[in-house]
């Protein structure tokens, strides 16, 4: 497990970083050549933010699951076409 960012952006070097995060996260800021293959549109994001405030966590990760579960296949195949090696690096940091 990586515990300092040193060592993840050191990783990077070699193996390719794909960011999860929503693409207008990914647009304020990135690491550099990282691919952004995003979990959440914009709007889901919103609406899994709003769920978590006004009703409860559980329910947030559940619209989540929800969302992210047909679109697996999808993220595996586009994670697998850019892996170095069966490699990757995961980021999703706010």
């Amino acid at each position: 497990m990586i515990h300092k960012i040193e060592d993840f952006l050191k990783l990077g070097r070699n193996i390719p970083i794909i960011d999860v995060r929503t693409p207008a996260e990914f647009e304020q800021g990135h690491i550099p050549g990282a691919y952004n293959i995003p979990l959440f549109s914009n709007e889901e994001r919103a609406v899994i933010g709003t769920i978590y405030k006004q009703d409860s966590k559980e329910n947030a990760i559940m619209e989540g699951l929800k969302i992210v579960g047909p679109k697996m296949y999808d993220y595996v195949k586009m994670a697998k076409d850019i892996a170095v090696d069966n490699q990757i690096l995961v980021h999703c940091w706010r």
